[in-house]
């Protein structure tokens, strides 16, 4: 059974996720939950316990002591840490997933000294959807495990391939979707419901996830110096012209009556002080204003005793020195601030080329910083614009209007606009759609209703709640995952998930072609026990062993899968018909042994053919593949045979697949 406490947007949206899975379920809030969708009220208001989930009577109501996994998910951080603590000492067994609020203290000391719970941020968890909207490469994804970039991007074909499925696929790709117009549906990214003997045709669409190197989105950056300072200078002396065209408008009455107080001042000091020379008097002048009251009025009487008729003048001058005074502060001031400005991260980013293409991020704090870390860094450069109260660790513009007058003669890609206000972000997109028509444009929405629906009612908008997505990214965690990162593919979440393969579990001893195509699942890393190398896209022949760690990208049905060992079986067997001349049986023995993990020796009655062929047990397509064409190599005379044990999945041709076909 698990527990979900916290009924707002996150817990209902986890709710709707657990009933999918048919898993025991109870509820706890404040108050009885308002649902959306009237179906669900009838289901789910008998789960419903009212109460404070920090309370030990309420959480023993709800059931907690028998509770596999307990979620947090109030968006007040402290009301969670405090009813995690509650929950830790009325059952010490479950796994607790704490919804985190953006603090580092508290939060990551429980972390450490707790044994099974997890805080998670789900704004966060989503940043990588909002950074894949914003790409403006082509591509329809991307992100980085292991020093390395992988790239998702969708090939759609203008003549029938050459080749199947299986032999498309290389070393540094895998299939994520087939999508063939032929079929009713295409299946779920990453699902695995193809058949790798077919062959794409004419109009066919492939979802690849690729490994790039990151030169590929490296820009060059030699040469820019000119450039930049060419428009660092056209930059100032616009704004110069502006200030002095928009002066009336900008100032108030007391700043304009003040400059030209300081204009009259000086003036006055010119004719007073300069006895006949002008540029006498504006030296002497300067020189009151900087304070150097002494050495300048010495110098109006010529170095002689101060007589009657020269008080008037040192009063003059010691009226001009104490405004010299103040304007020194003033000025000092405004050098301070600047200073501290720089010392604590409050400056603006420096100025752009003219023509560089950027991409903006309009507020969202922490949620910006983790986007401006997943965009590519190519040319287009990324700018923010951070709101009033916002901690900075990066130059940001402080105003919307100042980042659009200093990015006008730059070229602008796509923007986020990351406020929790959905309103007034819809304002700024559309507002921002009319500027830059072309651009991308990603909103966040913080609604109750569903986001796709606000996308479709304005075009060009892409309306990302992060709450929704990351309700799959916190059922994962309940179920015992560990969750990187939420990508948006295709219409359908995926998750990064970190995997431990421990003694026993569904995995361990499992090849990685099996685990693929069994549970619907792509292994992208693995780190062997025992060593810290990464292997990135590791080979599908390899068998998991107790102690192997590794990353994989799977929707939560597949990681479902995986905690339920619901593997499909496999349907294909090697029929071995016959020996070529020279044919290595020694080496087919060994590789027999290698793909069913099994002793050598078991293996060498497969290959005694004098009673006629054998066949293999059964086996993964994938696998299956891959041994015959190497068995072929090694002069075996072989054929897969298909098992017909199971109906067929989303989107196969029925004639494709036919009783104990023989693949030549």
């Amino acid at each position: 059974m698990i527990l979900v406490c916290g009924l707002g947007g996150l817990g209902r949206a986890c709710v709707q996720t657990l009933l999918r899975f048919e898993i025991p379920l109870r509820c706890l809030d404040l108050q009885s939950p308002e649902w959306l969708e009237r179906d669900w009220k009838g289901k789910i208001d008998q789960l419903v316990v009212l109460g404070d989930m920090r309370s030990p009577a309420v959480l023993a109501r709800a059931g907690v002591e028998e509770a596999r996994s307990v979620l947090l998910l109030s968006s007040d951080s402290g009301v969670n840490l405090a009813a995690a603590l509650q929950v830790r000492l009325l059952n010490p067994a479950a796994r607790v997933v704490v919804r985190s609020g953006g603090g580092k203290g508290l939060e990551r000391h429980l972390q450490q000294r707790l044994p099974e719970l997890e805080v998670v941020d789900p704004e966060l968890l989503t940043a990588g959807v909002f950074a894949n909207a914003l790409r403006t490469d082509g591509s329809e994804g991307a992100f980085s495990l292991g020093g390395e970039r992988f790239r998702i991007r969708r090939d759609v074909l203008t003549s029938d391939s050459p080749d199947d499925l299986f032999t498309l696929q290389g070393r540094q790709r895998r299939l994520l979707q087939w999508q063939a117009p032929r079929f009713k549906a295409a299946g779920d990214p990453a699902s695995q419901w193809w058949d790798l003997d077919q062959i794409p045709l004419r109009g066919d669409q492939l979802l690849w996830l690729e490994l790039v190197s990151r030169r590929d989105e490296r820009g060059t950056s030699g040469g820019a110096w000119f450039p930049t300072t060419r428009t660092r200078l056209r930059l100032m002396l616009e704004s110069l012209a502006e200030t002095i065209n928009e002066l009336p408008r900008r100032w108030g009455r007391w700043q304009l009556a003040g400059a030209l107080g300081f204009l009259l001042v000086v003036l006055v000091g010119i004719i007073q002080f300069g006895a006949g020379s002008p540029l006498r008097g504006a030296l002497l002048t300067l020189a009151l204003l900087k304070g150097e009251y002494l050495d300048a009025l010495g110098s109006m009487t010529d170095g002689a005793p101060l007589a009657r008729n020269h008080l008037p003048l040192a009063a003059l001058s010691l009226a001009f020195a104490l405004g010299g005074t103040l304007l020194t502060a003033w000025i000092l001031a405004l050098v301070v601030d600047w200073l501290l400005a720089r010392r604590l991260g409050m400056r603006e980013p420096p100025p752009l080329a003219a023509g560089t293409p950027y991409v903006l991020l309009v507020e969202g704090d922490r949620l910006a910083e983790r986007i401006e870390g997943l965009l590519p860094h190519g040319r287009t450069r990324v700018r923010r614009v951070r709101a009033a109260g916002q901690r900075e660790t990066t130059p940001a513009f402080p105003s919307l209007d100042r980042a659009l007058r200093q990015l006008r003669h730059c070229h602008c890609l796509a923007v986020a606009v990351l406020d929790k206000d959905l309103m007034a972000n819809l304002e700024t997109a559309l507002t921002l759609q009319d500027r830059f028509p072309r651009a991308r444009l990603a909103v966040r929405s913080q609604s109750r209703g569903r986001s796709d629906g606000l996308g479709q009612l304005f075009p060009g908008v892409e309306v990302i709640n992060p709450l929704e997505l990351a309700a799959e990214a916190v059922v994962a965690t309940a179920f015992g995952e560990r969750v990187r990162e939420v990508l948006r593919i295709a219409d359908r979440n995926l998750l990064l998930i970190d995997y431990q393969v421990i003694e026993g579990d569904t995995l361990a001893g499992q090849r990685l072609d099996a685990v693929a195509t069994g549970y619907g699942v792509i292994p992208l890393s693995l780190v062997a026990a025992g060593q810290d190398n990464e292997q990135v896209l590791p080979s599908l022949e390899r068998v998991l062993q107790a102690g192997d760690a590794m990353v994989v990208l799977a929707p939560l049905s597949g990681l479902r899968a995986v905690e339920a060992g619901a593997m499909r079986p496999p349907l294909w067997r090697l029929e071995l018909q016959g020996t070529g001349p020279g044919a290595d049986l020694f080496e087919a023995k060994m590789l027999l042994a290698r793909h069913f993990d099994r002793p050598p020796g078991e293996m060498a009655p497969y290959l005694d053919l004098r009673d006629g062929p054998q066949r293999t047990p059964p086996l993964h397509q994938p696998s299956a593949r891959s041994l015959e064409t190497t068995m072929r190599r090694l002069g075996i005379q072989c054929a897969l045979i298909r098992i017909e044990a199971e109906p067929r999945h989303i989107g196969e041709d029925p004639d494709v697949h036919q009783e104990n076909r023989i693949k030549g």
